[in-house]
């Protein structure tokens, strides 16, 4: 993830926020997933101070102070509200009044949520936004308006324009019912003075080019089949992956991912599409489809410029398709394009080869990036012990020999060919490749092999499928899991770390927690889970309703 820098001088450092990230990562989290982090890592900054929060979901302008002398000024001009910023939200309805003063004391509401204080309210805070109608749409559903909060309370545009009754387009907090691709709200300028030099600064991050188009009905929020709906869509979904575009380090994401950046449409919600090199591969999950749109095909054209296009069709589940079936639900020729047999993507700097023609799936899920880097870091520069199961093209693998070319890393798969796939993305960052580090046959089998032999490994990543058969066993992940959990903690040492991952939608993040817990209780081992993690809101976002992807992280507690 790359940010855009707006302004940078010795003192001070200006971005443009992307939606979905948030400014602060959960307290432990080994990867970059939050403002403040990425941007120490990108511009390689000791000293990085905050004193503006945008929500995970707002855009826009940023503020930073990288000198410890324009920290303290930048904190008096924020506290005395000397810096004066101003925000675009595209929001439902016009307001009777072009222009107006929105005073209304803000509290909690609980669960997170604020609200307009109830009278007598002793936790109700001031409150002050200013409001002008920028332009209209000409049925008047929608509405574009410049925002100037003179008060940093917390959801403060957001409670208040649901307090004017026109709530923000997008805002899945004050109004679940309507839905929307992202929340409508950018910070767009900043005007303030220099800490240092008290020259005066405007700094302005230009809106999404939707913002613009509330004049022309936004097309794009009407649910409709129009072309530029599904144009407006993609291009709105390309514009919140920008970090990701910008990083020459990686070019392996995905590009529109349909159950969010598709919702107001009627049947972009069935797709997603990742970029792999310049290669699209645009997946349907409606079993009725087998033909990519060709309106869709000419947007994503229009937006990337591929070299190829590839369409994959999934079944509900693909644990018992044929050679035949296979042919119709992933043809080896592209839907546009010139044939590519394989392809070398870079994640976090780490090369994997990709097949786009190779049956459903290519060689690399990208919805596990930020869980690679975390395990690229927390084996980094050590000696542990480390089981990769259900291993695939050995992604984990190459994260952790990378990080840590000392420590001892086994994979675990049930084909051949996945490892010897792996042993590839091994040569392609110059790792060793010895045999013993590559292990065929069933995870239970050799886990139960395991801890009769007493192994022990450090680390264990668990990365099996929803649902597997082999040998006449059913396997499913709502049902077995906490038996996975529970043979995989026996070979753990009382500090050791396990890594459970899950993409299964019928699946809740509650519920697997629950599957994890009861695993590690079942195999006697005391582990503490540490964090619950999605996968990335910047090209997975999960708008209304949890993410496909769980991620559970627990370490041991030693003994007492």
């Amino acid at each position: 993830m790359q940010l855009e820098i707006l302004y940078r001088d010795e003192q001070i450092v200006v971005i443009n926020k992307p939606t979905g990230v948030a400014t602060h990562a959960p307290q432990g989290d080994l990867a970059l997933t939050d403002v403040e982090r990425a941007l120490r890592a990108q511009l390689q900054l000791d000293y990085l101070a905050i004193h503006q929060r945008l929500d995970r979901d707002t855009s826009g302008v940023m503020l930073f102070a990288i000198d410890p002398a324009a920290n303290a000024n930048l904190a008096i001009a924020f506290a005395e509200h000397t810096i004066e910023k101003t925000y675009q939200a595209v929001v439902y309805g016009v307001p009777n009044q072009a222009q107006g003063v929105i005073d209304a004391a803000i509290a909690p509401a609980g669960d997170g949520l604020m609200q307009v204080a109830p009278a007598h309210d002793r936790r109700g805070q001031t409150a002050i936004t200013h409001y002008r109608v920028v332009a209209s749409s000409p049925d008047r559903r929608f509405s574009l308006l410049e925002l100037q909060p003179k008060t940093g309370r917390t959801h403060q545009l957001r409670v208040h324009c649901e307090a004017l009754g026109h709530p923000i387009v997008g805002d899945q907090l004050y109004d679940v019912a309507r839905a929307a691709p992202r929340l409508m709200l950018h910070a767009s300028e900043l005007r303030f003075t220099h800490p240092i030099s008290q020259a005066t600064l405007h700094v302005q991050a230009p809106a999404p080019a939707l913002f613009a188009r509330v004049a022309q009905g936004l097309p794009e929020l009407q649910h409709s089949n129009e072309p530029a709906e599904l144009n407006g869509l993609i291009e709105l979904a390309a514009e919140r992956r920008a970090p990701l575009v910008a990083d020459p380090s990686t070019t392996i994401f995905r590009v529109f991912h349909g159950p969010s950046d598709g919702i107001t449409h009627p049947w972009l919600k069935d797709w997603t599409v990742d970029k792999v090199d310049q290669v699209l591969i645009a997946s349907c999950y409606n079993e009725q489809v087998r033909q990519v749109p060709q309106s869709l095909i000419n947007a994503l054209v229009a937006q990337w410029q591929p070299q190829a296009i590839y369409a994959k069709y999934r079944p509900r589940t693909a644990a018992n398709v044929d050679e035949a079936a296979m042919a119709e639900l992933a043809p080896t020729t592209p839907v546009w394009g010139t044939p590519i047999e394989q392809v070398v993507v870079q994640e976090a700097g780490l090369r994997y080869e990709l097949r786009p023609n190779d049956g459903l799936s290519v060689g690399l899920y990208a919805d596990m990036r930020e869980t690679r880097q975390r395990v690229h870091n927390l084996v980094a520069n050590s000696q542990l012990r480390v089981l990769n199961t259900f291993a695939y093209t050995c992604g984990f693998g190459v994260a952790a020999v990378a990080a840590a070319p000392q420590s001892i890393v086994t994979n675990l798969d049930l084909s051949r060919r996945s490892l010897d796939w792996g042993k590839i993305n091994y040569g392609l960052n110059d790792l060793a490749v010895e045999d013993r580090q590559f292990v065929f046959g069933d995870v239970f089998d050799w886990l139960s092999r395991w801890v009769r032999q007493g192994r022990q490994f450090d680390l264990v990543i668990l990365d099996p499928p929803s649902f597997a058969r082999n040998r006449g066993k059913r396997w499913r992940a709502e049902e077995h899991y906490a038996e996975l959990v529970a043979l995989a903690v026996q070979l753990l040492p009382a500090n050791g770390h396990l890594i459970a991952c899950c993409n299964h939608v019928g699946l809740s993040r509650r519920q697997f927690r629950g599957q994890v817990e009861r695993g590690m209780q079942q195999g006697r081992w005391r582990g503490m889970i540490e964090a619950n993690y999605p996968a990335s809101p910047l090209d997975y976002p999960a708008a209304y309703g949890e993410s496909h992807l769980k991620v559970v992280s627990a370490v041991g507690k030693a003994e007492d």
